[in-house]
């Protein structure tokens, strides 16, 4: 991981009371969706999700690179899983990162990921567009 000071540009979601979660036992929590390029993503649990696909054409695939993001409260910095590159398509809507931060890391006070049992997380979504030039060479039936 890495840090830096500029805020995510595409989401972010402040998590108040962080304990319940635990308390309640509750394991995931969807965000609301929002639009990376023309595509709709929707939860970030370091996870990231594309939705509204029904609406995309049959074996559509959209290729991204995305950053997770934490806030740090004390340094005013942010963690970040630098440019994460994956291919969503039908079989394979959701990537994520299943070690983005252990919880003794980020309930420790001195980190500043979790202030007051608040939390920041913020996603980055760059759509690769496929505007790439492909030549093609064939040297069948040359004579050397």
């Amino acid at each position: 991981m890495e840090t830096r000071e500029v805020p995510s540009a595409h989401f972010l979601i402040k998590i108040e009371s962080f304990s319940l979660f635990d308390k309640y036992k509750i394991n995931k929590y969807e965000t609301s969706e929002f639009v990376a390029g023309e595509y709709k993503c929707d939860y970030i649990s370091v996870n990231l999700a594309m939705t509204n696909t029904s609406s995309l054409p049959t074996n559509w695939e959209v290729n991204v690179v995305f950053n997770i993001i934490l806030f740090s409260q004390i340094s005013g910095h942010y963690l970040y899983s630098p440019g994460i590159t994956r291919r969503f398509q039908t079989m394979k809507f959701e990537w994520g990162l299943s070690k983005f931060i252990s919880k003794e890391i980020l309930s420790d006070p001195s980190n500043g990921y979790l202030v007051n049992d608040t939390c920041v997380f913020g996603a980055e979504v760059f759509v690769i567009e496929r505007q790439a030039v492909v030549e093609f060479l064939s040297l069948d039936n040359v004579d050397t």
